[in-house]
């Protein structure tokens, strides 16, 4: 199995990097970075409620498919102004249970965790919801060249913006929810919103369960000492900016620096042995620090959410039906 995950995760690291930012992204104002790391409670200030507009699209069997929309609350580039969700609505069942799945980086479709999860989640009657993190998908600018070119890169701050965002999106959809105090919400992230959903439950109390998966813990780790990262290191490399100090910039959303706000019972993060993606030399960080809540670690690479499938659903939903 170690063999045919690395070998898996090579082939996905040469299809990652067929596509770079031929553009140096590079961009740093100390003050900008000075001021965002300034205040935690500002930074991840809890947004309104939101006024959600609903886009349906279509009906299939018991379910109602569209997508919706609301004014994000944090600033961060036109095509991000409105906050985007997949979502299928259950129309025939008093089961409220809501699952919020979060893509990973560079992801062009919101397949990945679907695949795995949905036809599951649908023999349950949960609602589902699939979240479009900032410059992914429809929300990148056209002059980018690939989904997610704008949100990890070497532009200090707006990395910070693009996860403050992403977090307050997904919490103003939780305080939504949350109006039915029957409701229950389940959060799943993938790699990048895998860091996402480890953020979002250190301010967000309202969250049932919170599974994690193939999470990377400190971005500028991942830059500068992991292969996913070698073109944006590149840029900073190019301009004189260290690792150590990507690090200090970046401790904002750097979730190993602080606890969860959420029961560490209702967690599960998932790790694979052979990742090159994510390295457990920084995702044991984030473990350790929070107190060792329970963790899965499979015989696999990042890839494994697809030769693991199998075994990963089991264990997850085991996991969610023991808590909701």
């Amino acid at each position: 199995m170690k063999i045919i995950s690395e070998m898996a995760d090579s082939y996905g690291l040469y299809g990652l990097h067929k596509k770079y930012s031929k553009k140096d992204q590079f961009d740093y104002v100390e003050k900008d970075v000075n001021v965002l790391n300034s205040d935690f409670e500002e930074f991840y200030k809890k947004p309104t409620l939101p006024k959600i507009h609903y886009e349906k699209d279509t009906i299939e069997k018991k379910y109602e498919i569209g997508k919706i929309n609301f004014l994000s609350e944090v600033k961060n580039g036109h095509s991000n102004k409105d906050t985007i969700f997949h979502y299928r609505k259950n129309l025939v069942s008093d089961n409220n249970i809501n699952v919020i799945f979060v893509h990973g980086w560079r992801a062009d479709n919101l397949d990945r965790l679907g695949k795995v999860f949905l036809d599951s989640f649908i023999e349950r009657n949960y609602n589902i919801y699939n979240y479009v993190l900032p410059f992914h998908m429809e929300r990148a600018p056209n002059e980018s060249l690939y989904s997610g070119e704008y949100f990890v890169s070497a532009n200090v701050s707006r990395t910070l913006k693009s996860e403050q965002q992403a977090v307050s999106d997904i919490r103003a959809l939780i305080s939504s929810i949350k109006t039915d105090k029957k409701s229950k919400v389940i959060v799943i992230g993938l790699s990048l919103g895998g860091i996402t959903t480890n953020l979002l439950s250190e301010v967000e109390k309202n969250i049932d369960v919170l599974v994690s998966l193939f999470y990377a813990n400190d971005l500028s780790f991942t830059i500068f000492e992991t292969e996913a990262g070698k073109y944006i290191k590149k840029d900073f490399v190019k301009n004189k900016f260290g690792h150590s100090l990507l690090k200090e910039s970046w401790k904002i959303i750097n979730p190993s620096l602080r606890k969860p706000v959420i029961d560490l019972n209702k967690i599960l993060l998932v790790s694979g042995k052979y990742d090159k993606y994510v390295i457990d030399k920084d995702t044991d960080i984030l473990w350790a620090n929070w107190g060792k809540p329970k963790r899965n670690i499979y015989g696999c690479g990042h890839s494994g959410i697809v030769l693991s499938k199998n075994k990963i659903k089991k264990d997850v939903l085991e996991f969610i039906d023991k808590r909701v």
